[in-house]
């Protein structure tokens, strides 16, 4: 749905659909994605700023890998940030 929407209105944007599956009305699994790094693991285990962490991962800041790297991430963010907020997406703070 939202990969014809950034089509139609030419944005440069992508996302990688994943399922989840419902377990009850309040609960469910999400599909895990192999092979990466969340910004948290960066922070929390490296103790570097992400730029720096992508430099040691995709090369000098000019290079053509590192410049790749850099565009999937911010066009991949701001997808998700975008549906997140059309969806209203948030936090559930359930005391019990």
């Amino acid at each position: 749905m939202f990969k014809i929407i950034w089509q139609e209105e030419n944005v440069d944007l992508w996302v990688r659909p994943y399922k989840i599956v419902c377990l009850s009305s309040d609960s469910g699994l999400i599909e895990p994605i192999l092979n990466t790094v969340s910004l948290h693991q960066i922070k929390k285990n490296s103790n570097k700023s992400l730029r720096d962490y992508f430099i040691d991962e995709y090369g000098s800041p000019d290079g053509e890998l590192f410049r790749a790297a850099q565009k999937n991430f911010v066009q991949s963010c701001a997808a998700y940030c975008l549906i997140s907020y059309l969806l209203q997406v948030k936090d559930r703070c359930v005391i019990s």
